[in-house]
Parts: C-alpha cells; sequence; structure tokens
C-alpha cells in the first residue's frame, strides 16, 4: 500500500517537473525570440534562424556522442539514408519557411497575438488532413472545430494594435508547419517512424540549407554588426530552442496524451500572460474572452482525439489477440466425422 502511494507520489512529481520545464522553456523561447527580433538588437528572421538551426545540428552531434539510447531509431534511420534524405529535402524546406514567417512575425505583432493565431492550428490540420485522407470528416469534429475557429476570431478581432503583415506572416507560418507536419506523418507512417530527438538530428542539416541560401542572397552588413553586438544572446536563443526540442522528446516519451494537453492548455494561457507582463502587450476584453472560448473549444477536441486513440489501440490489440488463439483442436471422433464430410466433399 506504502509503496503504491509512494510510485503515485513519484509520478505527480514527474509530471509536474517535466510539465513545468516544457512550460518555462517555451514560454522563455517565445519571449526571447520577441526581445531579439526588436529593432536595434538582432531583427534578421532569416539569419537567426539559420544560426538556430547551426546550433541545433552541432548540438545534435553532441548529445548523440553523449547519449545514443535517447536515439532509439538511430539504426534504422543510417539504414535507410536514402530515403530519409528524400523525406527530409521537402520537409527541411517546409520548415525553413515557416521558421522564418514565424520569427518575422514578432516585428509586427505582439506576442499574445501570435499566440491567439496559433490556436487555429487544430482546425487546419484537421482539413489539410482530411483532404489527403488522413482523417475522417465527421459533424462532431467539425462542431468542435467550429468552438476554436470562433474564439481565435474573437482574438483576432479584438488586437488593439492590429498590424495586417503580422497576421499574413503567422498565417503563412502556420500553413507551412501545418504542411511540414503532415507531410511528416504521412512520409514517417509509411516508411519509418523516427523518435523526435533522431528526426530533428535529421532535419535540422536539410532546413540549414533552405536557410543558409536565403541568409547569403539577404546579407548585408547590419547583420554582421548586429551579430557582434548580441552574439552572446543569439547563441543563448539558439541553445533554449535546442533545449525546448530535447524536452517535447521526453514529455512525449514520458507523459500520458492528456497531461501533455493539458500542460499544452496551461503553457499557452502562460505564454499569453508572460507576453503581457514583459513586453505591456494590451490584451482587451474580447481577447480573453476569445482565449477562453479557444481553450474550452482546444479541451474537448483533445479529449475527442484521445477516446479516438483508445479506441484504436483497443481494435488492434483485439486483433492481435484473435490472431494468437490456437487453432481450434478437434477431438478423435469429431476429427473423423470431418474427414468423413471431406472425402464426401471430394466424391
Amino acid at each position: 500500500m506504502a509503496s503504491a502511494s509512494s510510485s503515485q507520489v513519484t509520478a505527480i512529481m514527474q509530471t509536474v517537473a517535466i510539465g513545468g520545464a516544457y512550460i518555462l522553456t517555451s514560454s522563455v523561447l517565445i519571449s526571447f525570440n520577441k526581445y531579439l527580433m526588436q529593432p536595434h538588437r538582432f531583427s534578421h528572421a532569416l539569419h537567426l534562424t539559420a544560426i538556430h538551426m547551426v546550433v541545433t545540428c552541432c548540438m545534435s552531434m553532441c548529445l548523440y556522442a553523449g547519449a545514443p539510447q535517447l536515439y532509439p531509431s538511430m539504426p534504422l534511420a543510417r539504414a535507410n539514408m536514402v530515403k530519409l534524405g528524400k523525406s527530409m529535402l521537402p520537409l527541411g524546406a517546409l520548415f525553413a519557411v515557416a521558421l522564418f514567417c514565424s520569427n518575422q512575425a514578432y516585428r509586427y505583432s505582439s506576442v499574445a497575438f501570435l499566440q491567439f493565431c496559433k490556436q487555429g492550428n487544430v482546425a487546419l490540420v484537421f482539413l489539410m488532413s482530411c483532404a489527403v485522407g488522413l482523417q475522417v470528416f465527421s459533424w462532431t469534429k467539425a462542431g468542435v472545430l467550429m468552438i476554436v475557429i470562433t474564439g481565435c476570431t474573437m482574438c483576432a478581432h479584438g488586437e488593439i494594435h492590429f498590424v495586417m503583415i503580422g497576421l499574413l506572416l503567422q498565417l503563412c507560418s502556420q500553413f507551412f508547419e501545418c504542411s511540414k507536419n503532415l507531410l511528416g506523418e504521412l512520409i514517417m507512417s509509411r516508411d519509418m517512424k523516427l523518435d523526435v530527438l533522431t528526426f530533428v538530428f535529421f532535419q535540422a542539416p536539410f532546413s540549414l540549407m533552405f536557410l543558409l541560401a536565403g541568409a547569403i542572397a539577404t546579407y548585408t552588413p547590419d547583420v554582421k554588426e548586429d551579430f557582434i553586438n548580441s552574439w552572446h544572446l543569439v547563441l543563448a536563443n539558439a541553445g533554449v530552442a535546442f533545449f525546448l526540442n530535447v524536452l517535447i522528446a521526453l514529455t512525449l516519451k514520458e507523459l500520458s496524451a492528456l497531461a501533455f494537453v493539458i500542460i499544452g492548455v496551461v503553457k499557452d494561457a502562460c505564454i499569453v500572460a508572460s507576453s503581457s507582463f514583459m513586453f505591456g502587450d494590451p490584451i482587451s476584453a474580447p481577447q480573453r474572452v476569445g482565449f477562453f472560448v479557444t481553450v474550452c473549444g482546444i479541451v474537448l477536441w483533445s479529449h475527442l482525439k484521445i477516446q479516438e486513440q483508445s479506441q484504436k489501440k483497443k481494435e488492434e490489440q483485439k486483433l492481435q489477440d484473435n490472431q494468437q488463439q490456437p487453432a481450434p483442436n478437434y477431438g478423435a471422433s469429431e476429427g473423423k466425422e470431418k474427414d468423413a464430410e471431406a472425402r464426401d466433399t471430394n466424391v
């Protein structure tokens, strides 16, 4: 009894520790990006994103050298390098564009407003998944997603300092990010299943190829000057971005789907609150109501998805149990009757 209680306390403490670290790191990174993208710091979205990928590549190699057990699917990836390269090339391009647009949007819009917009990813992914046949349309899901869309619309309509280019950049970022996730799901479900860190290990260099081409093409002397003045902040920012990837992998591995959903909701609320506190971003009454409506919709959507995954696992388990059942063992007399039936049939 005592051991069961102790294990429960340990599990709760682990959930709080991992979830808290994930929420804190995610909030810090978004606020850090916003801080860097201000004038007279390092307001070069393309070059900042390229530096992120350089640091991610280097730290991924170091982490793999020191802790290869964190990359369980690395042998599979190494055995299929050609196939993996063909898959990662379009993913790298999509991810590069998504990151660039996301960082660029911080120059024009508040963190809170951009976070409100990101809640619409749920609806966008669902529509795109239905279009390519990964999900089946249902009116129940459509009704729940209408709640999410309504909340996002209220948030956008209530923005006090609305800038159209900021919204367009954010929408472009979300479209390319969702496309990357969808394409990744299609590729990985058909070809190979990679863990998060192995996926990042190979995705980063392919994204870097496209980012370097853009960074070289748009280079100006201001980039070098700003980097010399803020290099310590830029590298720290890239380190936080990589650490977040490690935490995401750890969260997905150690916590349940329900815990991950709850942590995601708390994370969004913390990011909105911290942006208002740190940058003085005004949050209007319609945005507060809209955010609450959006969170309710996302919780309902997550509940539907968890139920769907649970039902799918039960069906798979039932199928495995049926396959593992031994063949019927007929008695001697029953076997003779069946042999006689078989002979009669042949005649």
